[in-house]
């Protein structure tokens, strides 16, 4: 079975110093702060929180993803002395403060390693489902469509070309009777003849 990802929380300073904090899905939810160096650790954080309203029968995913989102609205207070460190936030039933341990340097440096590929393949994954959406969204556009529309635009308005051209329109002379088509106004041959036979 393939081990929870890591879930960045939120980002705190404490005496100058930028600390990373993140959790991971699991039974016996903990929270990790960390230097890049340096690790601190909370015991499972359960008991300390029931009194949170928000918490109350979720589920590991559930608790972390609330972590998340009050972290990143109202971050919580770092307080780092040494070996040990303090992490406090509001919960309704007011403050809370986790106790938190340093973990030994080679279990810190495994801890953070891991956290690195975690978030390093997280990142890899975004950017793989953004150029998918990118390429979703550019096949949307039908390139069919959008030549049929170019060619429409090339091909001339006959309607146009036959009423200057004297074809059927309002503002179109009519033709008398025995009248020229080539020189309106003038009468045919054979209509003149006619005319001529008339008179004899």
């Amino acid at each position: 079975m393939e081990a929870a990802p890591w879930s960045t929380l939120c980002t705190l300073s404490h005496a100058n110093q930028r600390y990373l904090c993140l959790s991971k899905v699991q039974p016996g939810t903990r929270i990790h702060v960390t230097n890049g160096n340096e690790v601190w650790r909370t015991d499972p954080i359960e008991e300390a929180l029931e009194d949170w309203d928000a918490i109350r029968n979720v589920t590991s995913q559930d608790l972390v993803d609330r972590l998340r989102e009050k972290f990143q609205t109202h971050p919580p207070v770092l307080d780092v002395r040494g070996s040990i460190a303090g992490l406090s936030f509001q919960v309704d039933s007011g403050k809370v403060t986790l106790d938190m341990l340093k973990l030994p340097v080679s279990e810190a440096r495994a801890l953070v390693q891991e956290v690195l590929f975690d978030l390093s393949d997280h990142v890899r994954r975004l950017e793989v489902q953004l150029k998918d959406q990118e390429a979703s969204a550019a096949a949307s556009i039908s390139p069919v469509k959008e030549s049929q529309r170019n060619h429409q635009l090339l091909i001339p308005d006959v309607s146009a070309r036959k009423i200057g051209h004297g074809g059927s329109s309002a503002h179109a002379k009519k033709r008398l009777p025995g009248e020229s088509l080539i020189n309106p106004g003038c009468k045919s041959k054979k209509a003149a003849k006619g005319v001529a036979f008339e008179e004899s």
